[in-house]
């Protein structure tokens, strides 16, 4: 398995297969190239349909803003996978084409080859990852020190202060969000109510939720966020770190907790599928509350089996999850569902810590699968096309 930096990517959103894998593909190909005279890019699939609300014309036209370019938007020729984008670059005398996959998270394959991150890790399923750690009695976040290169614990560290970031700067814009929607923010709200409200429990819920919302609003603005496993669903983390500030844990802790998450969504990255184009929401908001599931479970001081079992609950409780983003955009149904999860990721970790370790009849690993099984008998429509489902009633009520 590649290294959890695959996980946690760091850039401008709104999606981090719409917006972060084509700006990664046309930074490749500018590299490879001198003397660019002209690029076509035709987008397809998923990238067709929902590109105009994830800005992927804009990322596009903005890696290329100095070269003449043409961008096609294919709503109808078939394509293998959802995130397909062709490109013809035409430079002094020759003329090269690029066949482009973003298949999630901001991985990029480019003609039928994956530019991967650092292979770490010989496992490659959470049960042969707790058999190495109980054979050599060590904890996940050490196994994670173990296999990665050194330079990964000071890479979270930035994951951790760019999550941070997107919470301030979030909490304090009460601007209307870019787009045909003109969605308020809401994060500074819940922000203001939380600091007020008397209620512990309550405040620690609005606390979440506005850290949540916060991100999620961040990247809907296209500011810099972490994808976490990607844009869509990178508010789940950061709600669970501010709970787990609140509840008075240091940033160390944290950060170990940021190493154990990881380990879970490259191992349902590896397994499953992390793209909502692919699988459905269940890929993007169902691994991010796997991954703030095992986090907290890991910060509270749980087990082996407790970290494993709230990964699995988290995941096993958003199955069948639809993609259906009105008009295309990462606002509705996104942002409110990143703070319902966030939410949902501490519960889960809540149940695992409370209940005997020995009972849990379904593994992680065969929930992963059966997400990936589900994802794939999900009709089309509901992947991220913005054809059906929430998105569709909206068109219709227009």
């Amino acid at each position: 398995m590649e290294s959890i930096r695959d996980i946690f990517t760091i850039g401008n959103g709104p999606s981090s297969s719409h917006t972060m894998g084509p700006a990664f593909a046309c930074e490749h190909i500018l590299k490879e190239n001198k003397d660019i005279e002209s690029v076509e890019v035709t987008l397809y699939g998923s990238l067709a349909l929902t590109g105009k609300g994830h800005f992927t014309d804009k990322v596009i036209l903005d890696r290329f803003k100095d070269i003449d370019t043409k961008i096609n938007f294919d709503r109808k020729t078939p394509v293998t996978h959802p995130n397909t984008m062709d490109v013809k670059v035409k430079t002094k005398g020759t003329c090269i084409d690029y066949h482009i996959v973003s298949i999630g998270g901001g991985s990029i394959e480019i003609n039928g080859k994956r530019k991967k991150n650092i292979e770490c890790y010989k496992e490659s399923t959470l049960y042969d990852v707790l058999r190495t750690c109980y054979n050599e009695n060590i904890n996940l976040f050490d196994y994670v020190m173990r296999n990665e290169p050194a330079s990964t614990y000071e890479y979270i560290c930035r994951v951790y202060e760019a999550m941070t970031d997107a919470i301030k700067r979030g909490r304090e814009d009460n601007s209307i969000i870019p787009g045909k929607l003109k969605l308020n923010s809401k994060a500074k709200e819940l922000y203001d109510k939380a600091k007020i409200e008397n209620s512990r429990d309550l405040q620690a819920k609005l606390m979440v939720m506005s850290a949540a919302f916060a991100a999620g609003e961040e990247n809907a603005r296209g500011h810099i966020v972490v994808a976490a496993p990607t844009c869509g669903s990178c508010g789940v983390i950061p709600g669970v770190i501010s709970y787990l500030i609140n509840a008075g844990y240091k940033k160390e802790k944290i950060i170990e907790g940021l190493c154990v998450a990881g380990i879970i969504g490259i191992l349902v990255k590896t397994n499953g599928s992390i793209s909502g184009a692919v699988a459905g929401c269940q890929a993007e908001i169902g691994t991010a509350a796997a991954m703030g599931a095992a986090m907290v479970t890991h910060v509270m001081g749980g087990s082996l089996k407790q970290i494993a079992q709230a990964s699995e609950i988290a995941l096993e409780h958003s199955l069948g999850l639809t993609c259906d983003p009105v008009d295309g955009y990462v606002q509705i149904p996104c942002i409110e569902r990143n703070a319902i999860f966030a939410l949902k990721s501490v519960d889960s970790a809540v149940l695992s810590y409370s209940i005997n370790e020995n009972e849990s009849k379904v593994k992680f690993d065969e929930i992963v699968k059966t997400m990936l099984e589900t994802g794939k008998d999900i009709r089309r429509g509901y992947r991220e096309t913005s054809k059906k489902g929430l998105a569709r009633l909206f068109e219709n009520k227009k």
